[in-house]
């Protein structure tokens, strides 16, 4: 017997469709096969042709994605749900394991490229949101470069971090390890702290040399080592990177340069601001010393039409159980009405 089902995609969402299934018996089984899509319905339950069986939606009632969630404008998921794997992106999960977790937990099927087309777009909002956005960091910075292979080239990673508060003042993708991409870092690095280091401690490579000199001149001393010198150690860089080592794992599967620079943006966006560092206490760097911060996970972000944009004011306080050296700070977000922002 073949009838038409109907089903809700994404739950939750009001939004119907059609399509035909066939059920035969095997054995004690009752096996329903899939025969045709028909087309988007109004209804949450049909009847079907000869035999009018009739059929409910297979929606659980359990499924959590409430009808009143918010949605982004013009998009049919819920917002909550496009946070959620915003997160799970940039916490290192690929978008086939983000996609089979959304099946599991949210009966959704969706293309590998919606949610890469949600990357895209909220990447690029929240970089807009953080252009102008200048955090409290020390005098003290640490760069180092790593490389990953994009066909049959090396592409490079610079990094360039303040090394009290772990907040990643930038990073460069490029071809090359030259003097003209250590300033450009530096340059940058510079722009987001909104001041000059008093100390850049860097590897031996001679880029450096003139990238330091020529970004900041005599303003900052350029101090050059090894992991294993005590004094100039660029251990923390290296920390760093291996935490960042899915960061590499994930672009491996694109093969043009403009798309890693956009998902690079967006895992130091990550990294700053939603990723939880054990040094600073288990907050995000972002927290760590900075009055205000922009947004306090990728629900901000992916704001649902209609929801205010908001600001947070940071409050930290140190837990007196914490052991030492690492002490665990609370940091409390107070909601306030965000200033204007460049677009």
């Amino acid at each position: 017997m073949t009838y038409i089902r109907a089903k809700e995609i994404p739950p939750g969402s009001g939004n119907w469709y059609d399509y035909e299934v066939m059920t035969y018996r095997d054995g004690d089984k009752v096996i329903q096969k899939h025969v045709r899509y028909i087309g988007k319905s109004s209804r949450g339950s049909l009847s079907s042709g000869s035999g009018l069986a009739t059929q409910s939606s297979s929606v659980s009632s359990e499924v959590t994605v409430s009808k009143k969630a918010g949605r982004v404008h013009k998009m049919k998921t819920p917002a909550r749900l496009i946070a959620s794997a915003m997160g799970m992106y940039y916490g290192g999960m690929s978008f086939d394991a983000i996609q089979q977790q959304f099946r599991q937990d949210h009966e959704l099927d969706m293309s590998e490229s919606n949610y890469w087309n949600w990357v895209k777009r909220f990447t690029k909002d929240a970089a807009k949101e953080t252009k102008d956005f200048h955090p409290t960091v020390g005098n003290t910075w640490v760069a180092d470069e790593t490389y990953m292979k994009l066909g049959k080239r090396n592409i490079y990673f610079w990094d360039i971090i303040d090394a009290d508060t772990r907040y990643l003042l930038a990073t460069r993708v490029s071809f090359t390890r030259s003097a003209r991409d250590a300033k450009a870092l530096m340059v940058s690095a510079q722009r987001t702290a909104g001041k000059t280091p008093k100390v850049v401690v860097t590897d031996k490579l001679r880029a450096y040399i003139s990238g330091v000199e020529d970004a900041f001149g005599a303003d900052a001393k350029h101090r050059q080592g090894g992991p294993f010198n005590v004094e100039n150690n660029t251990n923390l860089i290296e920390r760093f990177h291996r935490t960042l080592e899915q960061r590499t794992e994930v672009f491996q599967k694109y093969q043009d340069i403009e798309s890693i620079r956009l998902l690079t943006g967006g895992w130091l966006i990550n990294y700053n601001f939603f990723k939880q560092h054990e040094a600073i206490g288990n907050i995000p760097p972002a927290q760590a010393r900075t009055k205000v911060v922009p947004f306090k996970d990728w629900n901000d972000v992916i704001r649902p039409k209609g929801a205010p944009d908001l600001d947070y004011e940071v409050s930290l306080h140190r837990r007196p159980l914490a052991k030492k050296p690492y002490p665990v700070m609370d940091a409390y977000l107070t909601p306030t009405p965000a200033k204007e922002r460049s677009a």
